[in-house]
């Protein structure tokens, strides 16, 4: 068939016609529908049109007709009746929603993308309107409207997948990599078992091992270190001395209180790299305290406190708390 019969676009109320004419509309219209439910597409059409001449007034005729002026390529008589159905009856959804298609279809975004804004100020509680429109504004290269109805999308049914990974392709077209982090942190947050897009981020960052390091730090946060430590150890196969990466590796080991001889390797190692950094320097002296080696870990903490600045060691609320634990190790 065509195209199917809708309940919604059923007759609709228009000016009372003559009782005669009114009685010869109804018996066309509903043999009209009779033939197109056959798929005899011919005689439904030249009924049709019958029916128009008598009531062009009648939205649901011009309606069912369009498809018809369609498909024998009258596209112009097609648009012009569904525009007509759409003034006559503004207030169904059917018809508007077939004017926006043949838009479309016949090259008119802009003309398509005005009807489905129209229609989403009537019917804003659809959710497949909200698609239609992003797949409108996606193809005019409309990126802030497409983040507009991704961020309603959002607010109505709640974080997903889909929508947070679209909103992060976005932002990675702009080059907001902030964005990208704080999207990320809030769907990890929302569902700690997601799979991030990592083969997005490397266009943003210097390279692969830091989308690695941004992803593991992402679900850290989240509480989910099985999954950190995956995107850990899938950095340091790309990059085995990236000291920052060994060093966070090392400290979330610490704070689990896991695989703490080999969070000391990592950590020693970092410091190789970059001996006189505070944070690596912590972050060994924390794991020695962990292990019982109260006097190392004073060295470190003690080492760690002279290389930060007043006011870096105020905000350190950490390194306050591991120099106070290690100190009391000591009395």
């Amino acid at each position: 068939m065509l195209f199917a019969l809708s309940a919604s676009a059923r007759r609709s109320k228009t000016e009372p016609l003559q009782p005669v004419t009114d009685m010869r509309f109804t018996s066309f219209y509903m043999e009209a529908q009779r033939q197109l439910r056959h798929n005899h597409l011919a005689a439904a059409y030249e009924l049709l049109n019958y029916c128009k001449q008598l009531n062009p007034q009648a939205p649901e005729v011009l309606f069912y007709l369009a498809p018809l002026n369609i498909f024998l390529n009258q596209d112009s008589v097609a648009i012009a009746d569904m525009e007509r159905a759409v003034e006559l009856a503004p207030d169904n959804y059917w018809y508007s929603e077939l004017l926006s298609k043949l838009y479309f279809s016949r090259n008119r975004p802009t003309d398509a993308i005005y009807v489905l804004e129209q229609m989403n100020k009537r019917w804003n509680d659809k959710q497949e309107l909200s698609y239609m429109m992003l797949d409108a504004y996606a193809s005019q290269n409309m990126v802030d409207s497409v983040l507009s109805v991704l961020q309603r999308l959002e607010v109505k049914d709640g974080k997903s997948d889909q929508i947070s990974l679209e909103k992060v392709k976005i932002y990675t077209q702009r080059n907001d990599v902030k964005s990208i982090i704080d999207e990320m942190e809030d769907l990890v947050k929302a569902s700690p078992t997601t799979t991030l897009p990592v083969d997005l981020l490397p266009r943003l960052l210097k390279e692969k091992a830091d989308a690695f390091i941004l992803l593991g730090d992402i679900y850290h946060k989240a509480g989910n270190d099985e999954r950190a430590f995956q995107y850990y150890d899938s950095c340091l196969v790309y990059k085995p001395d990236d000291a920052m990466a060994l060093n966070n590796y090392a400290y979330y080991l610490a704070l689990s209180e896991t695989k703490l001889d080999t969070a000391e390797v990592m950590s020693r190692r970092s410091i190789q790299l970059d001996p006189d950094n505070p944070t690596y320097l912590d972050t060994l002296a924390w794991i020695l305290y962990l292990r019982g080696d109260y006097a190392e870990a004073k060295r470190l903490i003690d080492r760690t406190i002279e290389l930060m600045k007043p006011e870096e060691l105020e905000e350190a609320d950490d390194v306050r708390e591991h120099l106070e634990k290690i100190n009391e190790k000591l009395k």
